[in-house]
């Protein structure tokens, strides 16, 4: 199970991530593109794992959690994401202050996101 399970959450995350990628209509920045899909593809593995299996399954494995898990996330990322760019020289002066400030605090977020994540995901196998 834990190669299928592997394969239902990378499908799901790809998919997402392409499509909220596509939808942004920025340019393509893989850096941001390999986080959001990284977040997504660990929470939907955890979320499929451990929410109670529902929807029709292949192979043995119940796909509907993960894909849900991993389209919950994606939207609230995609909420996270700023949808206007600085209009004047002083307001993107502002935004970059603002960046900076925040960019500790969600990195430190980030990792323990991901460690817990993780710990979830190999909890459910051991």
């Amino acid at each position: 199970m834990f190669f299928v399970d592997l394969v239902f959450a990378f499908l799901a995350a790809l998919l997402l991530s392409l499509l909220f990628t596509a939808g942004f209509r920025r340019p393509a920045d893989w850096a941001n593109f390999l986080i959001f899909f990284v977040v997504v593809f660990l929470a939907a593995w955890a979320g499929g794992v451990w929410l109670t299996p529902f929807g029709p399954a292949v192979w043995g494995v119940y796909w509907l959690p993960f894909l849900l898990v991993a389209l919950v996330i994606a939207l609230i990322l995609a909420a996270l994401v700023p949808n206007r760019p600085p209009r004047s020289r002083r307001q993107a002066e502002l935004q970059a202050e603002e960046a900076a400030e925040a960019e500790t605090a969600l990195s430190v977020f980030f990792w323990i996101l991901m460690v817990v994540l993780l710990i979830g995901i190999i909890v459910h196998y051991v």
